[in-house]
């Protein structure tokens, strides 16, 4: 089987159920399209880094999924890395383990079709923690052996925004120092893909000679200041050929929410600041 669901930012939550619909529609949808995984981009819960209740919630709704599931960390799950978006919110050891003990493992390597795809924890990189070193050699490790297909590799964060060279530290792509030495790797071993999620923006484009492909987020349109469409969606990923196909996942229409409108146009700065709203039960 060559096919891969891909769904990125969710931002689901017990008490903040802005986007459970969303999810529900895309989730049962992911269950019919005959994949061989579901690979979930990052951003499962709106304030995972500090609530036990909304890894476990995020766990819980990824569980009633009948497809294989590989779930990667975000910056709303585990902490973001240096500089931040919110510097309360930065990665660590214990945020890293409250993961762990959800959902195991903050990486993976799967073959389909022509292809093996990496995926690694984007918050890690610039972290300093001792889980960087450690992700580093376990990526090469991973490079090495796949020297035989095709490779793709998917994390959260979008390596730049425009362009390669860019020195902006921002928390929107991953910062230049990390950035330069993970384009090396992957031109090394001759990485043709690319996946990433975090903007809430598609985007399809080959830089470098590599790939780049944005995922559409399943919670809220992004700000459209990043390049790219803001969308909401999810996609399918063909990998048979040395060409992966990506298509629009076939869902009933998904709610284009306003990220500003729900928050009150600066009433409040997180959505975790909100008063509660949770999502129907099932």
């Amino acid at each position: 089987m060559s096919k891969i669901v891909f769904l990125s930012d969710l931002h689901l939550s017990p008490t903040h159920g802005f986007f459970w619909e969303n999810f529900r529609l895309s989730r049962d949808a992911a269950d019919q399209a005959g994949a061989e995984a579901v690979i979930v981009n990052g951003d499962l819960c709106i304030n995972g880094p500090d609530s036990d209740a909304e890894m476990d919630f995020a766990r819980d709704a990824l569980g009633k999924l009948r497809t294989p599931v590989l779930a990667l960390p975000g910056n709303h799950d585990v902490g973001d890395e240096p500089p931040g978006q919110d510097p309360a919110q930065l990665v660590n050891e214990a945020r890293m383990d409250r993961w762990d003990a959800r959902f195991g493992t903050d990486r993976f390597a799967l073959d389909a079709g022509a292809w093996r795809l990496i995926g690694v924890n984007a918050q890690l990189f610039g972290s300093g923690l001792e889980r960087e070193a450690e992700q580093w050699d376990w990526l090469e490790g991973r490079l090495i052996a796949s020297s035989h297909r095709r490779i793709a590799l998917v994390l959260h964060k979008p390596l730049f925004i425009e362009d390669e060279g860019e020195t902006a530290e921002t928390a929107s792509c991953m910062t230049p120092g990390p950035r330069a030495a993970l384009l090396a790797l992957l031109r090394r071993h001759r990485v043709g893909l690319v996946i990433s999620g975090h903007l809430h923006a598609e985007r399809d484009r080959v830089v470098g000679g590599i790939r780049h492909l944005w995922l559409p987020a399943l919670a809220f349109l992004g700000s459209g200041d990043h390049g790219g469409r803001p969308a909401v969606g999810a996609v399918v990923v063909d990998f048979a050929g040395a060409d992966a196909s990506v298509m629009p996942l076939a869902v009933p229409p998904l709610s284009p929410h306003d990220l500003a409108a729900i928050k009150g146009h600066g009433r409040y700065r997180f959505l975790r600041d909100m008063p509660e709203s949770p999502p129907p039960a099932e």
